[in-house]
């Protein structure tokens, strides 16, 4: 083995262990985000008011499709915590906020809730030392509420008609 094919084989090695180390690298532990400051501060009262975290600093990716155009955007919860049997996707604002409206519910908070599917959000201002809580509710129409008593009747009635079937043939 000459000296150029061991360089050819260290290459091909180091190559190899970048490949792979690149490929699972998400399998390691956690990255630990330091947290200072208003962080700091917000998961401090979160523990001392009851709250467990559960994960600091998760993403989640928001897709949407329009024809053949892809709109995409990153959703960042500050905290995931647990409350109770509830839990909450928490985020901690500043003092420049200008506090919610509508459309901040809808674009901001509702992606949030569904996204990580909590119960519901909590926004942490420690500036001014306020929480507050955000919930959502949705009312669909009597048709789609009579769809699905229907669907599981059904599904129920299948289940039932299997079960006399394979009892029957004992």
């Amino acid at each position: 083995m000459q000296l150029r094919d061991v360089f050819a084989l260290l290459i091909a090695v180091a190559f190899v262990w970048l490949v792979i180390k690149s490929m699972f690298r998400q399998w390691g532990k956690e990255k630990q985000t330091p947290l200072r400051g208003k962080f700091r501060a917000a998961m401090d009262w979160l523990e001392e008011n009851g709250y467990q975290i559960i994960r600091v600093r998760q993403r989640a990716t928001w897709t949407g499709y329009y024809d053949s155009r892809q709109f995409e955007r990153q959703l960042i919860a500050d905290f995931i915590v647990r409350k109770g049997a509830r839990t909450y996707v928490v985020k901690v604002t500043n003092s420049r906020d200008k506090g919610v409206n509508g459309v901040k519910l809808r674009g901001e908070w509702h992606p949030l809730v569904e996204a990580f599917h909590v119960h519901g959000a909590l926004q942490i201002d420690v500036e001014n030392e306020q929480i507050h809580s955000i919930d959502f509710m949705m009312k669909s129409p009597s048709y789609v509420k009579w769809r699905k008593v229907l669907n599981r009747t059904l599904w129920f009635c299948a289940g039932a008609f299997t079960a006399v079937m394979w009892l029957h043939g004992r």
